[in-house]
């Protein structure tokens, strides 16, 4: 009895122990980057930083200031303020392409996800810390510019509202006015986007 106790408090230890491990264990996204000092784009690996994991894309990994490798593979702080485009690709192949505020909303608010940028739209997410910067936990405000009269929609997906705010924008066509109600995901308001921009 006392062996099969001894194996098993060995085993957990080991368990928890490698959990721990990976919990900490560093996750580098290759990433590309131009700086507003500079029209060179810099190719490298950005250290991705998650709540929860470090397999997923995060925010919180260039909020404020994003940690890049050197061509020596040296880690050195990039300020968010100090980029003018970057684009991210995760483990899932998946890439986000991020931009300046500035040219967008007139005023320097640091990078914004651009979402999806079409003929008569663009679709804009602007991440953000919410509570204590050592949670990692985040925000998004979303934004849908209209290209015809330069209008701006701030939507907040999570609310209930911006369903109606987005079918007062379409109400002219009914058919993406029912597609709205239906909205699960990012790619269900890509899939209307791109149907206005057809009309």
């Amino acid at each position: 009895m006392k062996k099969i106790t001894l194996l098993l408090s060995v085993f957990c230890f080991g368990f928890l122990f490698s959990q721990k491990e990976e919990l900490y264990h560093e996750v580098y996204f290759p990433v590309k980057y131009v700086l507003k000092s500079s029209k060179d784009t810099v190719k490298t690996k950005v250290l991705n930083v998650g709540m929860y994991t470090n397999e997923e894309f995060s925010p919180a990994t260039y909020l404020r200031q994003m940690t890049v490798l050197d061509p020596a593979g040296k880690k050195i702080k990039v300020p968010e303020n100090e980029i003018r485009y970057m684009e991210i690709t995760d483990l899932k192949k998946v890439k986000r392409k991020f931009a300046e505020a500035k040219p967008v909303f007139s005023k320097d608010t640091g990078l914004i996800q651009v979402m999806y940028s079409g003929r008569k739209t663009a679709w804009y997410r602007k991440s953000y810390y919410s509570g204590p910067i050592y949670t990692y936990k985040t925000k998004d405000t979303d934004y849908l510019l209209f290209h015809k009269d330069k209008s701006i929609t701030e939507l907040h997906f999570r609310l209930p509202g911006a369903i109606f705010q987005l079918k007062e924008k379409f109400n002219n066509y009914p058919d993406l006015s029912a597609m709205i109600n239906n909205i699960v995901d990012d790619k269900d308001l890509v899939k209307i986007l791109r149907l206005y921009d057809q009309k």
